[in-house]
C-alpha cells in the first residue's frame, strides 16, 4: 500500500530565520464577526521554512521559480543518514559510504539530525553542519538533479562567514576557516547554475525514511520571477 510522508517544517511566527529576514506574519484582513468570512495575508521571506532556491538567487539571468522543470523537483530520491553535530563537515567520504548509493538523476536528501534543533533559532540557523567544497564537487560529478537537507541549507554555514561576521560578530567574529574547504557561497554558486535545485529545511517524518529510496515531490507556488519559494515536500514509498 502506498504511504505518504510529509517532510515539511511548519511555517509560523516561530519559524527560525536569519536576523536579516522578517518574521513570518499572518495578518487578518476580514474576520467572521465583522465580515462573515476570514481572509489573511502573509509577510515572510521566501527563504523562511522549508523552501527551494534557484539560480536567480545569485545570477540575474538565472532560473526563477516559475521556470523550474518539474522533473527537477519530482522523482527518485534517496534519504541518506549522515549524522553531524555543530559545524560538522559532510565530506566525499561520508557521501561515498552512504546508503542507498547516489545514482545519476537522483534527488539527494541529507539527514544530519539537525532538524531536531528547529525550535532553537540560534543553534539551528548559525551552527549547523553542511557540505564542504569537495563534497559539493562529488555530488556535481554524479549528475544529481536536486540536493535537500534537514539543515537551513545543504551549504556549510562557514561558506557564508562574511555575512555572519557582519550579522553575528559575537559568534563569528574570531572564527577562522580553511578557504579551500569553505569558499564563499560555493554550494549555491556551484549547484544552482547547473540546474541543481537546493531544497532546504526539511523535517517532519524524515526519520521514518532513513536509508531508503522514495519518490519525492517538492512543489512550490508558481511565483513569477523570484529566486526562491516555500515548498510542500512529500515522499511516497
Amino acid at each position: 500500500m502506498m504511504q505518504i510522508f510529509d517532510l515539511t517544517q511548519p511555517l509560523s511566527a516561530k519559524t527560525p530565520r536569519s536576523s536579516d529576514h522578517p518574521e513570518v506574519e499572518f495578518k487578518v484582513l476580514r474576520w467572521y464577526s465583522r465580515n462573515g468570512v476570514c481572509t489573511r495575508t502573509i509577510t515572510a521571506s521566501l527563504h523562511s521554512g522549508t523552501h527551494l532556491d534557484t539560480a536567480a538567487l545569485y545570477f540575474p539571468d538565472g532560473m526563477t521559480v516559475d521556470q523550474i522543470p518539474l522533473d527537477r523537483i519530482c522523482g527518485s530520491a534517496i534519504i541518506v543518514d549522515i549524522p553531524k553535530g555543530q559545524w560538522g563537515e559532510i565530506t566525499p567520504e561520508d557521501l561515498d559510504a552512504a546508503s542507498p548509493r547516489v545514482e545519476p538523476g537522483d534527488i539527494v536528501v541529507l539527514h544530519t539530525g539537525w532538524h531536531r534543533y528547529h525550535h532553537d533559532e540560534e543553534q539551528y540557523i548559525l551552527k549547523g553542519p553542511g557540505l564542504i567544497r569537495s563534497a559539493v564537487d562529488w555530488l556535481v560529478e554524479r549528475d544529481i538533479k536536486a540536493i535537500c537537507s534537514d539543515t537551513p541549507s545543504p551549504e556549510h554555514p562557514l561558506m557564508r562567514l562574511g555575512q555572519w561576521r557582519t550579522l553575528r560578530p559575537d559568534i563569528f567574529g574570531t572564527v577562522e576557516v580553511d578557504p579551500a574547504k569553505f569558499p564563499p557561497h560555493y554550494a549555491h554558486k556551484t549547484f544552482l547554475p547547473r540546474g541543481i535545485i537546493m531544497i532546504e529545511s526539511l523535517g517532519g517524518q524524515i526519520e521514518e525514511l532513513l536509508g531508503q529510496r522514495v519518490t519525492l515531490f517538492a512543489l512550490p507556488p508558481k511565483y513569477v520571477g523570484v529566486e526562491a519559494a516555500q515548498a510542500r515536500v512529500i515522499a511516497i514509498r
